[in-house]
């Protein structure tokens, strides 16, 4: 079942910040959050002529967010988690189905990227702070005009997020990073948020339009839908300076995929 109603939402909000407040009181506690998330959508578009490709897989032109819809497919797949956020420790198991094969994505290592990983209310409540260095983080608030993760989505809240290295496979083949060698890994990047897209897969703004990065009103305006949740899913090679014709533009390779049947369980241990 996609929708969580809003009661439901409420109260599992209310659960993570009560363990959340439990394991700030006693550093021995700890939390394990268990997430399965299945039916797929594949959230990529080529964009033109390929002028780049990773063993047939496009590369270039891309666009990973295709925020108004058009070229997003059902995929099969399904995602396992079991990450304990306050020790940074876990896996992530993902497999699912494309037009170029079966895909696997594995990841046991966690580390932060090179911005801020949430944005939170500040101990006054009347002011925010940013996350730093923390590579799994609960009950923050990504993208948008948050600083925390590029405006490639509207700012939208985070039941739980992870940064690290992945490895990824193609049809049982090893699917290595040309880009940054020696290193074969990918950099990996998971969300469990809020509804972002509504069921024809449009991002959208307040005023009914489809969100653009580029504006920057629609970075504070964007629609995200409190009764849903969703799994985001992406692996691409490590950002550079260089513009590329690709959505983000600088990076070389970038593969998205979301999941809208979601399952949480979060235990406290210790």
């Amino acid at each position: 079942m996609r929708r969580f109603r809003l009661p439901i939402m409420g109260l599992l909000l209310a659960a993570l910040t009560i363990l959340a407040a439990t394991v700030a009181a006693d550093p021995d506690q700890a939390l394990e959050y268990e997430i399965k998330a299945k039916d797929g959508r594949l959230i990529r578009e080529v964009t033109g002529a390929v002028t780049d490709d990773i063993l047939g897989v496009p590369a270039a032109p891309v666009d990973s967010f295709v925020w108004d819809g058009d070229g997003i497919v059902p995929i099969n797949g399904s995602v396992k988690l079991e990450i304990d956020p306050v020790a940074n420790t876990g896996s992530i198991v993902a497999n699912w189905t494309d037009e170029n094969g079966n895909w696997t994505l594995r990841q046991t290592a966690f580390a932060p990227p090179g911005h801020p990983t949430g944005l939170v209310v500040g101990s006054d409540g009347n002011s925010t702070e940013l996350i730093e260095d923390d590579p799994v983080t609960t009950n923050v608030y990504l993208h948008g005009n948050t600083t925390a993760g590029g405006p490639v989505l509207p700012t939208v809240f985070n039941l739980l997020a992870t940064w690290g290295p992945a490895e990824v496979t193609l049809n049982g083949q090893p699917f290595d990073n040309p880009y940054d060698g020696p290193s074969p890994l990918w950099a990996a990047h998971t969300m469990t948020t809020v509804g972002v897209r509504n069921d024809a897969g449009e991002v959208l703004t307040k005023d009914g339009s489809i969100f653009n990065m580029m504006n920057l009103a629609d970075r504070a305006n964007g629609v995200t839908y409190d009764d849903e949740l969703e799994f985001h899913l992406v692996f691409h090679d490590a950002p550079g300076p260089e513009m590329t014709d690709n959505v983000p533009p600088p990076l070389s390779f970038f593969y998205h995929v979301t999941f809208q049947d979601v399952k949480i369980k979060i235990r406290g241990r210790g």
